[in-house]
Formats: C-alpha cells, sequence, structure tokens
C-alpha cells in the first residue's frame, strides 16, 4: 500500500492484534475454565443458584468474542505485508515455522489441559504455510513472466495446494486464513482492494469487519518496535491463561 503521512505502523497494528488476541483467548481459555465445572459430559448444566452469573459469564464470553476477531485478519494482512518486505524470506518462514513448534505445548495446555493434542495446532503453524504459499506464489511469478493466463492457473493451483496443506496440517482457521494471506498478497498492487483478501475470513466470524477500519489507516511504514515480542509473547501467554483457567474452575468449585 502507498504510504501516508499519518495513520498507523505495522508495528501499532501489531499491538492491537496482540490486544485483540488476548480478549479472544480469555474467552476461549479463562471463561471456558470458569464453565468448566458445570459440564457433565460435554454438555452444560445450569442451576437455579447460578444463572445468573452463568447468563452474566455468557455475555461476558460474547463480548471477548467480538473484540477478539479483529486479531487475526490483522496478522493475516501483516504477514502478506511482511513477507514482501523482509530481506531473508526463507529465514523469515523457518522463524515462524519454529516458533509454532515451541509454542504447540502451551496452546494445547491451554486449551485440552493436556500437552499434545493434535485436533488443531496453534496459529503459527497456519502462517507458516501462508509463507510457504507465498514463497511458492513469488516462484510462480518469476517463472511465467508477462503470461498473464499461466500466472492465474499457477496461482489458483498453489494457493489451492496450501489450502490442502493448511487442512492436513489443522493449524487455527485452517485453509481460509491460507487463502486470505494468498489473495492479500495477489492483490498487493491493488491499494486498499487488497482487503477483499479477508473476504474468506467472514466465514470465521462477521466481527472480522471491525479490523478492515484500523487496516485501511496503515501507513506502509514499520514503526518502532521489537520483532521478537511477539514470538515470545504468544507462547509464554498462553502458560498464563492456562494457570488463570486452573483458577478460575478452583474458584466455581
Amino acid at each position: 500500500m502507498e504510504k501516508k503521512k499519518w495513520g498507523l505502523s505495522s508495528f501499532a497494528l501489531k499491538r492491537v492484534a496482540v490486544i485483540s488476541m488476548i480478549f479472544d483467548h480469555i474467552g476461549s481459555i479463562v471463561i471456558r475454565g470458569m464453565l468448566e465445572p458445570l459440564r457433565v459430559d460435554g454438555m452444560l448444566y445450569i442451576g437455579q443458584d447460578s444463572a445468573g452469573w452463568v447468563r452474566w459469564v455468557f455475555q461476558l464470553q460474547e463480548l471477548c468474542d467480538i473484540l477478539g476477531a479483529i486479531a487475526f485478519p490483522i496478522f493475516c494482512f501483516l504477514i502478506a505485508e511482511g513477507y514482501t518486505h523482509t530481506r531473508n524470506k526463507g529465514k523469515y518462514t523457518l522463524r515462524m515455522f519454529l516458533f509454532a513448534l515451541l509454542s504447540e505445548i502451551p496452546y494445547d495446555l491451554a486449551h485440552y489441559r493436556m500437552p499434545f493434542r493434535f485436533s488443531l495446532q496453534n496459529v503459527m503453524f497456519t502462517l507458516t504455510v501462508s509463507l510457504l504459499t507465498l514463497m511458492a506464489l513469488e516462484w510462480a511469478e518469476r517463472r511465467v513472466g508477462e503470461q498473464k493466463k499461466q500466472y492465474v492457473a499457477l496461482s489458483a493451483a498453489i494457493t489451492a495446494a496450501g489450502m490442502v496443506l493448511a487442512y492436513l496440517v489443522r493449524g487455527e482457521y485452517v485453509f481460509l486464513g491460507v487463502l486470505a494471506v494468498a489473495l492479500m498478497y495477489l492483490l498487493r498492487e491493488r491499494g486498499k482492494l487488497r482487503l477483499l483478501g479477508l473476504v474468506p475470513l467472514l466465514i470465521a466470524s462477521p466481527w472480522i469487519l471491525l479490523a478492515v477500519p484500523l487496516l485501511m489507516a496503515y501507513d506502509g511504514s514499520r514503526g518502532k518496535g521489537n520483532k521478537w515480542f511477539f514470538y515470545v509473547f504468544y507462547p509464554a501467554h498462553f502458560l498464563v491463561l492456562a494457570g488463570l483457567a486452573q483458577f478460575a474452575a478452583q474458584f466455581v468449585r
């Protein structure tokens, strides 16, 4: 996107996404932990004495879901944007993959109360597959050059392959994330129209539209910040929330 004199830098967007992610995970991990003692065989049983506060907790969880929907569209945008500007794309992809591995045990502890479960992996696996897909798309662009029909066909095949790989890996948002990142990368010369790449994410939640005004305010700059912060914060916050969820469950009992 073309640079503006005002707006949000990539680091500013990442900070917003991190805050949104915290809300999302408070709802899916901590609040779920509060309700866990009321579940029997997966079903939620609510007594008359607890109906009032449980209703309040459900409303709080819904609010967390809404605020948390902002995070993933921003991360998808930043992956597509960051890929076009990073100097060493292979190193960028490898770093994402290594931290995906590092984050998986904290992710499983927070979500499933066990160190290993393979039904769904953390979002960094989805972002890693997205980066691999972008590397393949860039290769296709170099290979076919100005042959537009061949490029369109090859890009569609590569994107579809990336979506299949994401489905097999089973990271969060599965193939929707890969499709969104690929579309924003392919539309990278179209200015604000690149945000149309977010449309597939509407399947997951209509509230992702809350991220659009923030992304439209992107000024094209990197901004100031530590690139390692998110990589370290991501697994660490799962461990903290896992502990809070255990405490919440004990408090309800």
